[in-house]
């Protein structure tokens, strides 16, 4: 056995276990995607010795595991939310509409403090593109949170879910063209990455029609057959995105919206299926892999605990003042567990965050400040959101 498979065995045996015991300590409740990131910040004392092509090779299986895990997400959209009742009494409590009114209503918000903030505290940052960071979610967290919490097919989930995949997606989408047009791209190249959206549209019809031919839908198989069909779209998808410009985040997100709207007699053993690779492997190989590669040193910047209290502060208004919303239908206790969670932040928000810095819209001080933002608030979100949360939602999907 050579040496990296031998350390990748050592660290998913006490990954394991170390998830299992922090998810069971008597006050604080880690959620299980949480105790993989904590883990992966104690891999970094070299306690378990790792080479640097250990860690590479720990990166390359944690970007499929991204990759499934928006995968995953687009799968766990019930569609028919996307449509918005006929009726009065029943847009109130549609996730769509609550999705839609929170992003919204976080956008605006996060452009007038971010625009106070910058007037008051003179920070040498781009209102515009600080908002568009500071609107962002992380979906990556909050979907294994709602499954782990088993409120994913719930109204409410739905709910967190869509405002999520608002959040991170749209805000993408603005900020692609935003940047293609400070750096001065034609008009072509900058709508070249949104070409994955028709595509995906266009492999939908395609599958629809060779559904409806028997004699070409034989060759479909079994469940594990059209999984591995799956992730045969899916890695097409992810190249031709990368090849437009766009993100493979976006098309794996786009596969999974694209199982959940094709009809299917094994749906749901291939929900499962995909559930047991993701979250029984792939995914929190992704989270070891965050914590692995967090920059510790940026706790001893003093540049970046310069303005982390401000940040901080905005970081969690911009999202729970407007998770208001969810307080008529569902309660003040579970409008700030729902607000809490949302406020959970992690690798998009960083990585634009190094874009910004190197397109000269915020300064190095500022970026790192949001880094650790990003690491506080995908600790601390979930276990709030664990911890507040009202044990029943009687809404379901």
């Amino acid at each position: 056995m050579n040496h990296t498979l031998y350390s990748f065995l050592i660290i998913l045996l006490f990954a394991y276990l170390f998830s299992q015991l922090s998810s069971r300590l008597p006050i604080l409740r880690i959620p299980v995607t949480v105790s993989y990131l904590i883990f992966g910040i104690i891999l970094q004392t070299q306690w378990i010795p790792l080479s640097e092509d250990d860690v590479q090779w720990l990166n390359h299986l944690a970007d499929f595991g991204l990759l499934f895990l928006m995968y995953i997400s687009g799968m766990e959209v019930d569609m028919r939310l996307l449509q918005f009742p006929s009726k009065v009494d029943n847009q109130k409590n549609n996730p769509m509409l609550l999705g839609i009114l929170i992003y919204c209503s976080t956008l605006l918000l996060s452009y007038l403090l971010c625009l106070s903030m910058v007037q008051w505290f003179h920070m040498n940052a781009n209102p515009y593109f600080l908002c568009l960071l500071f609107s962002t979610t992380s979906l990556g967290i909050i979907l294994p949170i709602l499954e782990e919490s088993e409120l994913i097919h719930t109204d409410f989930g739905q709910s967190i879910l869509m405002s999520a995949l608002l959040s991170d997606f749209l805000t993408m989408v603005i900020l692609s063209l935003y940047l293609g047009r400070l750096s001065g791209d034609g008009a072509f190249s900058t709508l070249m990455t949104l070409a994955i959206l028709p595509m995906t549209l266009v492999m939908y019809l395609i599958l629809r029609v060779i559904q409806r031919l028997s004699y070409i839908r034989k060759y479909a198989g079994d469940a594990k057959n059209r999984l591995r069909a799956i992730l045969a779209i899916l890695a097409l998808l992810c190249i031709i995105a990368t090849a437009t410009g766009a993100e493979p985040i976006l098309a794996s997100f786009l596969v999974g919206m694209l199982v959940s709207a094709l009809p299917s007699r094994d749906k749901d053993k291939i929900r499962d299926y995909s559930h047991g690779i993701g979250y029984g492997f792939l995914i929190p190989i992704f989270f070891l892999s965050v914590g692995l590669d967090f920059d510790l040193d940026t706790f001893h910047s003093s540049s970046a605990l310069l303005f982390l209290p401000i940040l901080l502060f905005l970081a969690f208004s911009s999202k729970i003042i407007p998770a208001l919303w969810l307080v008529k239908p569902y309660g003040w206790r579970n409008m700030i567990a729902g607000g809490s969670l949302l406020c959970a932040r992690l690798s998009l928000i960083a990585a634009a965050a190094q874009i910004g810095v190197t397109v000269h819209q915020l300064t190095h001080a500022v970026a790192d400040s949001i880094v650790l933002v990003a690491a506080i608030t995908a600790l601390i979100s979930p276990v709030i959101f664990v911890s507040t949360m009202q044990n029943r939602i009687e809404s379901k999907v």
